[in-house]
């Protein structure tokens, strides 16, 4: 059965920097439970959501106007022994509103050294800089951390930064610092098969070369952890031909949204989108686009 939980206090919610550690939804209950937890939010320009689009259009179609709150929602798999993160939140060296997920796990009864897993859908900081603690030493102590080989290439590669914008830069210069001090403990698995049992990588590319989607069989049926490669409860759904600022290769990630929607529209899947407010829903079709329909 799927709920949602939202702990609040005197108004505060994740779409504030000074957000309170919060568990957003949970999914199932028992052994299975897929429980999101907060990493905070923080602000980005409308601008962001498509490159080459008038800003009228924009906000008419973000329904909104002015810089929006992109929120931050880090999945988290209790299964038997196993307690499994599908990325890691910011940390402390990003955002500021961001790097809540120490306390949100401690609001959800997790504790650090109880994570046994950590899988990332890609590299970038609001997914991977929480891999490491305030002292450069790995955050989940017990834990074995699994990203698409591809993405570490891709972040790993002395050239990338021929590759990217100068505002990127040191997105590559934290991804490489993380990925030495993680070192062979940062294992590199290929897309489009099982990372662990029941959960198979997805390779959803355009975001970043090596992103990655994760679909679980959970007890109520498949649920897609799917990263960045539907980042907007409007515009992702409603324009997957608009290419976002954020993503590295847009006609790749054109491409691979809608793709993805078609999949999630037919399979009627359960997704957890990490940037979608209230992060729990499913994908509908509408007339030539797609809707996400939130959970009640």
């Amino acid at each position: 059965m799927l709920t949602r939980r939202l702990f609040v206090t005197a108004g505060a919610c994740a779409f504030a920097s000074s957000s309170l550690a919060q568990v957003v939804a949970t999914l199932g209950s028992g052994d299975g439970t897929l429980t999101v937890l907060s990493d905070g939010s923080f602000e980005l320009p409308l601008s962001m959501l498509a490159r080459d689009v008038a800003p009228a259009e924009l906000a008419a179609e973000a329904k909104q106007n002015g810089p929006m709150r992109s929120v931050l929602n880090v999945t988290c798999l209790r299964r038997g022994k196993d307690v499994i993160l599908f990325d890691c939140g910011s940390g402390a060296n990003f955002l500021a509103g961001s790097g809540k997920l120490g306390e949100s796990l401690k609001a959800a009864g997790i504790e650090p050294d109880a994570v046994t897993h950590v899988l990332f859908t890609h590299l970038h900081p609001d997914h991977f800089w929480g891999a490491l603690d305030e002292f450069d030493s790995p955050a989940f102590v017990n834990a074995r951390w699994l990203a698409a080989a591809p993405e570490i290439a891709f972040w790993s590669d002395p050239k990338v930064y021929e590759r990217l914008p100068g505002d990127r830069h040191a997105f590559a210069a934290g991804a490489q610092r993380i990925a030495r001090e993680l070192g062979e403990r940062l294992e590199r698995l290929e897309p489009g098969r099982e990372w662990l049992a029941g959960i198979e990588a997805v390779a959803t590319p355009g975001h970043t070369p090596g992103h990655v989607s994760f679909s679980v069989q959970a007890a109520e049926g498949p649920v897609m952890v799917l990263g960045d490669a539907l980042t907007h409860p409007q515009v992702s759904f409603a324009r997957p031909e608009w290419r976002p600022a954020s993503d590295h290769d847009a006609d790749l990630a054109v491409a691979t949204r809608r793709r993805l929607l078609d999949r999630l529209s037919q399979d009627r899947a359960q997704v957890i989108g990490y940037h979608l407010p209230g992060a729990v829903g499913r994908v509908e079709r509408q007339g030539a686009a797609y809707r996400f329909v939130a959970a009640s």
